[in-house]
């Protein structure tokens, strides 16, 4: 038998229960992985209390769900016409659909890839959504250049701190906004800490007059306030929201839209990694190549707050929803 959380009913924590089924096979073209890490994201948390449900939701979903983005484990079994992978190795995979809290998943073979010896499950786990894209918002999105300036609104968080740790690989000039609690981590991932609970729009233009070469908000709560960060060709890239709910997203959305029409030369999109991965998965398995070398080199180091393991899942959300991690919260499983 096979554990892994279900929700059931939408609302707090409370409602994450852990079930026992059958270990799954793998059908053709698949792979059996027992998995060993997930990661707790603020996407699992809207799953668990509805926000993310489609409109006009009812009380409980239409079957039970499990949430979870990654899955990092070993191979225990193949199904018929996989040549590229076998039993025993450690794999990867970014889901997008779910799935990642659960101690058997099985997964196609094109969505996965080998973990290098010497990774850890929980680095892995972190690479699979937040260092991919924090590596494809720099590089694709704002196509930054050495020597450029940005400002990373969140700088304490998962993503915050990823965009930190490679903006600093690409000798880029790092402003992170974070609490003052958090000004001494930030200094020691190469940014200059503001505090974000001050006037930080007046703070960072006391240090760049002019502006930085690039914004990444990761809430949209002020976007008119994070577009006034930036220089005359600066960008800024929008990748999440203070909530999924339509009556608070879409004014941001249509705000963010409006910005790309003012001929200044600026420029304002936002980008999702999930959106991405579902047109085309196998550039997923290229930037993770590079991230594994970036991590075996020691260039990147993955900071973890918390690891929860899967029957504490409840205790994990809690974390996650008091916002004071630095860093990502893990949950482990079959570590026994």
């Amino acid at each position: 038998m096979s554990k892994k959380v279900a929700i059931a009913r939408y609302g707090g924590p409370e409602v994450l229960e852990i079930i026992e089924s059958p270990v799954p096979e793998p059908k053709p073209g698949e792979v059996l992985i027992r998995n060993m890490a997930s990661t707790v994201s603020i996407g699992d948390a809207w799953i668990r209390n509805g926000q993310l449900a489609p409109p006009f939701r009812k009380k409980t979903p239409k079957s039970p769900i499990t949430p979870g983005s990654e899955v990092v484990g070993i191979i225990e079994k193949t199904g018929t016409g996989v040549s590229d992978f076998r039993p025993g190795q450690l794999v990867a995979a970014l889901t997008v659909f779910g799935g990642g809290y659960s101690e058997h998943v099985c997964l196609e073979q094109n969505r996965i890839v080998v973990v290098p010896d010497g990774i850890e499950p929980d680095d892995a786990a972190y690479l699979a959504l937040n260092y991919v894209l924090a590596y494809r918002m720099l590089h694709q999105a704002a196509k930054v250049r050495k020597g450029e300036s940005i400002a990373v609104l969140g700088a304490s968080g998962a993503i915050g701190t990823a965009l930190l740790q490679m903006g600093k690989i690409s000798g880029l000039n790092m402003i992170g906004t974070a609490s003052r609690t958090k000004h001494g981590f930030i200094s020691s991932l190469g940014a200059h800490p503001v505090d974000r609970h001050a006037d930080y729009l007046r703070e960072i233009k006391n240090i760049h007059p002019d502006g930085v070469d690039a914004v990444f908000d990761g809430a949209a709560a002020d976007i008119g306030k994070s577009y006034g960060l930036l220089k005359r060709n600066g960008r800024l890239i929008v990748y999440g929201f203070v909530s999924p709910k339509p009556s608070q997203m879409l004014p941001s959305l249509m705000r963010l839209m409006a910005l790309r029409l003012v001929p200044n030369g600026k420029k304002a999109a936002f980008y999702s990694l999930l959106f991405a991965h579902r047109r085309n998965p196998l550039l997923w398995r290229e930037d993770m190549s590079t991230l594994f070398q970036l991590l075996l080199d020691q260039s990147i180091r993955p900071v973890i707050a918390h690891r929860f393991p899967l029957q504490d899942i409840q205790a994990a959300h809690e974390t996650l929803e008091q916002g004071s991690a630095t860093g990502r919260i893990i949950v482990t499983m079959n570590r026994s």
